[in-house]
């Protein structure tokens, strides 16, 4: 109807974290060509009806946008503890107006985005995700290693928020025998992949990836990688 409709802060905060949920969880790079995503940041401005379903599969740009979703979910939890906190000083009691305010709904910050304290630029969010597909869709693993491993890194660097291109790292330093790193990226893009609870390379699912993470860790661990085809195929099998 066009008409305004008043939310509490509490209720307006969780639309943003279902709203942050709903895009880790679904967007990739075809809703990207939907709307004409180039620059990364998720404005909704074109319309590209006609964009064929999956697309490339190729990681979507939907990081930075949420990054600053969950900049401003984090202020309004702080502005909700400041205000609560000067009732009880002022009144010294909870108050009346609690419920009105929906006081309720608990606001929980997501440890993503270093407990969304963090914004990621969107040049560094496109040239991250260039430069892990350039890695994982490159042919030279096995001829040109150092290439690869150095994209990854790179692809680190401008984007430490997703998992994947650390799993990958980490299995690029297991073909080398490089047990100690392969051990910190396994595990520190495990630790993001569960912080996220979907899978920002949705080629695969987040369970595939939770599970590949976890064998390469044990593997790690064991200062053991199979160097045959079969090996590797083998890693799932149970002991």
């Amino acid at each position: 109807t066009g008409e305004d409709v008043a939310l509490s802060r509490r209720v307006a905060a969780t639309f943003l974290m279902m709203t942050m949920a709903d895009f880790s969880d679904q967007l990739f790079d075809w809703q990207d060509r939907l709307f004409n995503n180039a620059n990364g940041r998720l404005e909704f401005r074109g319309n590209t009806w006609t964009s064929l379903w999956p697309g490339t599969g190729k990681p979507g740009l939907w990081t930075t946008s949420i990054s600053r979703m969950g900049v401003l979910y984090s202020l309004i939890v702080r502005e909700e503890e400041i205000y609560i906190a000067h009732r009880a000083h002022t009144t010294g009691k909870e108050g009346d107006d609690s419920a009105t305010r929906d006081e309720d709904i608990a606001l929980v910050i997501p440890p993503v985005f270093d407990g969304c304290t963090k914004v990621l630029d969107a040049d560094d969010q496109k040239a991250a995700r260039d430069l892990y597909w350039e890695a994982v869709c490159s042919d030279e693993e096995a001829t040109d290693r150092c290439k690869v491993e150095e994209l990854l890194r790179q692809s680190v660097a401008k984007n430490p928020f997703v998992g994947e291109p650390r799993l990958v790292l980490a299995q690029m330093c297991l073909n080398a025998e490089m047990y100690e790193e392969a051990q910190e990226q396994a595990e520190e893009g495990l630790k993001l992949l569960l912080e996220w609870g979907s899978s920002w390379d949705k080629r695969m699912p987040w369970e595939g990836w939770v599970s590949w993470g976890r064998a390469m860790l044990t593997k790690a661990k064991e200062k053991d990688w199979p160097h045959t085809s079969f090996g590797i195929l083998s890693l799932g099998l149970v002991k």
